[in-house]
């Protein structure tokens, strides 16, 4: 894979697990939702999230955004006898997605998602 290349799918991944967080962290989600008990850890333990790697306290990190279909993509057409070098092409790409996603929650990404408390009952003056 070229590194032009690499590095667009680094970006686009990185975009969109950065995206699946937000979500999680933005959208009052609803108790029957699928991700509702994941969303709600991740909400109070925000603070504890310095890395992508403590993300994997909360959930599988290694399935936000388009993880698993990018690694498909990546690795698409790898016998059982294998390919060392498509291989660990494929998880340079992932492991600078996350990378990114390190930067963007040190530079406070992360923190920025959540939605304030609900503000009903504050009278406004």
């Amino acid at each position: 894979m070229e590194i032009q290349t690499r590095t667009g799918s680094t970006q686009r991944l990185a975009k969109t697990i950065m995206d699946d967080l937000q979500a999680m962290l933005s959208e009052d989600i609803k108790p029957e939702q699928p991700d509702s008990r994941i969303a709600a850890a991740l909400k109070e333990n925000v603070d504890n999230v310095t890395c992508f790697s403590d993300l994997h306290d909360y959930m599988d990190a290694n399935t936000l955004g388009e993880s698993e279909e990018t690694w498909e993509e990546l690795t698409d057409g790898i016998g059982p006898e294998g390919d060392e070098k498509k291989v660990q092409a494929a998880c340079d790409v992932l492991n600078e997605a996350q990378t990114i996603v390190d930067e963007w929650n040190k530079r406070g990404g992360l923190k920025a998602s959540l939605v304030p408390e609900s503000s009903e009952g504050v009278v406004r003056r």
